[in-house]
């Protein structure tokens, strides 16, 4: 049984994300409840593209970089 629950946990981790990776998102992360949406995680990782409205425009720009730096490295590293 334990080998089933292994090998199905293994299947339904993507590609790239190891022992380590794992443990430093859980780590950073912490409690995902907090999280409402996709875009409040994106946000508090710094990867989500910036804005600079001005009137009626809305450009995007590149990554913010503001938030936990150590789980965005992660993150591109798993990318």
């Amino acid at each position: 049984m334990t080998l089933k629950l292994q090998s199905a946990t293994q299947c339904q981790a993507p590609r790239g994300l190891g022992k380590m990776t794992s443990v430093i998102i859980d780590r950073e992360i912490g409690d995902w409840r907090r999280f409402n949406n996709r875009r409040q995680i994106a946000s508090y990782t710094g990867l989500c593209p910036s804005e600079y409205s001005s009137g009626g425009t809305r450009p995007q720009s590149c990554v913010t970089k503001h938030g936990n730096p150590r789980l965005r490295a992660a993150l591109v590293e798993l990318a």
